[in-house]
């Protein structure tokens, strides 16, 4: 396989066959980066578990797996938590090309809220003392809260709100958003731009003195 279009066509009849066997609480899906990570997903089953469709983007896992942050053959059966509050069991398998390199993932969202939920009351019956549910990525229906997302986690890495922060405290803060791929995101400098109170510009000068250049 040299790109992902070459096997699309089975991989949107595996994802249609799955999405009717599991049921409509079980999300299939397919990722094609050579899109783009804003509107990646080209196959999508049951897409009410999450909220969205073909053409939207991925979590924040996603992010790193497009910005070749990956490992092995995929990551499986971890959680993933929905903006109202729902979990999902996920599973991303990587999709890669004759060479070994990624070319997108197919991906397994289950939502197991009320499984959670049923789970709780029999351990609490039982005198079992409950763990956290440990959240590893968030999903977004739109990927630019996901970028604000990410800008929100860099004030609190710098410390200082915005409003407050040093010329060298927004470089340290750019500089987080772009080490969480943060800059991958379509129209990123703008947003970012307009929450930390600078022009599109500065942000990528601020990167080019971040990176000592």
């Amino acid at each position: 396989m040299k790109e992902l279009n070459d096997v699309l066509p089975l991989l949107k009849l595996l994802v249609s066959g799955l999405g009717k066997e599991f049921g409509p609480d079980c999300e299939f899906l397919v990722h094609d980066y050579s899109k783009g990570f804003s509107s990646s997903i080209v196959a999508i089953a049951n897409g009410n578990v999450t909220g969205r469709s073909v053409g939207d983007g991925g979590t924040d896992i996603g992010l790193r797996v497009y910005k070749g942050e990956c490992k092995d053959d995929g990551r499986y059966n971890y959680i993933t938590q929905t903006q109202d509050g729902r979990y999902l069991k996920s599973t991303t398998i990587y999709l890669k090309d004759d060479e070994g390199k990624v070319l997108g993932s197919l991906c397994v969202n289950m939502d197991v809220t009320k499984l959670l939920s049923c789970k709780n009351m029999l351990d609490g019956l039982a005198g079992i003392d409950n763990a956290k549910t440990k959240v590893e990525a968030m999903v977004y229906t739109n990927v630019d809260d996901l970028l604000v997302s990410i800008i929100n986690d860099s004030v609190a890495f710098v410390g200082t709100p915005i409003a407050m922060m040093t010329r060298e405290q927004k470089i340290n803060g750019i500089r987080y958003i772009a080490q969480r791929g943060g800059l991958k995101i379509k129209n990123a400098g703008n947003i970012i731009a307009r929450y930390y109170g600078i022009s599109k510009y500065t942000v990528y000068n601020y990167l080019g003195l971040a990176d000592g250049e």
